[in-house]
């Protein structure tokens, strides 16, 4: 048996390398609950394995990240896994034909959009102008091209809209949230606490914009689908239905680590990695 082995500490296989690294989730007499990378929970005893304990711990974005009651479930399954079901749903991966015309090409059409209709220059002009109105109306143009909105949400929201306060506020946060000059974090809150005023505080409308217009660095989240790919892949999302920094911070965290993990499919940004989340929560 290995002395002072505990819940949390970072260990391999002796001879299951293939495993990837473990953290132990708990211990029970002789026998430990381990959490690995490639293979997910197992129940082992350390009457007969010998489990190597790594020190200083290795530093891994799903073990500094993970749910431990999904990591201790049945229903993990790898990243490597997870991207052979995704290529046997789309041959050719995310450079595909079929993945192409069902996943990426509509949503890269709403991206050049917004690039047009929510560039700092073009909200520039209508802020100094005081065009509100135009604001909410190029807004709305962005989330009518794709179906990423669920259409009662979508519907919140321009119902939300329609009085002239409300359009000077969201515009002036949506403004903030995509060309401002504070930190993220404030800027996001700041948009959020405004959409609750507007009665369309949820997470697809707080998370499209940047998402739509900045694929190279923001995520977009869709809160079912969302946290079913979280769960497959044992990642605590922190998840709260109240716009929270740290649920969007850890949405952040868990897109970084599937693309890193994404590699083989050579991502270009995280529509590619959205899509890969949609598709694996689908199991």
């Amino acid at each position: 048996m290995i002395p002072n082995l505990t819940a949390g500490d970072r260990v391999r296989h002796p001879t299951k390398t293939e495993w990837g690294i473990g953290q132990v989730l708990y211990t029970e007499g002789s026998k430990a609950g381990v959490f690995f990378i490639e293979t997910g929970a197992k129940t082992m005893s350390m009457s007969h394995v010998s489990l190597t304990i790594l020190d200083p711990p290795p530093s891994h974005p799903l073990l500094d990240g993970i749910d431990p009651k999904a990591a201790a479930g049945a229903g993990y399954q790898s990243v490597s896994q997870s991207i052979d079901g995704f290529v046997d749903r789309y041959p050719g991966g995310f450079h595909g034909d079929q993945y192409l015309h069902k996943e990426r090409d509509y949503k890269v059409k709403a991206h050049e959009l917004a690039k047009t209709i929510l560039s700092r220059a073009k909200l520039d002009r209508l802020m100094e102008t005081r065009a509100f109105a135009d604001v909410c109306r190029s807004a709305l143009q962005a989330v009518n091209k794709t179906n990423l909105i669920f259409p009662n949400e979508k519907k919140a929201l321009r119902d939300g809209l329609k009085p002239a306060k409300r359009e000077e506020k969201f515009a002036v946060a949506l403004h903030a949230l995509l060309h401002g000059e504070k930190a993220f974090r404030l800027r996001f809150q700041r948009f959020a606490s405004v959409l609750k005023e507007v009665g369309a505080a949820k997470w697809t409308v707080a998370t499209y914009f940047p998402f739509l217009l900045y694929p190279d660095r923001h995520q977009f989240i869709k809160p079912k689908y969302s946290q079913n790919a979280a769960r497959i892949c044992a990642f605590d999302l922190k998840y709260t239905p109240k716009l929270t920094w740290t649920t969007y911070q850890q949405m952040l965290r868990f897109s970084d680590y599937l693309k890193s993990e994404l590699t083989v499919l050579e991502p270009r940004d995280n529509i590619d990695v959205q899509s890969f989340m949609w598709a694996i929560a689908q199991r």
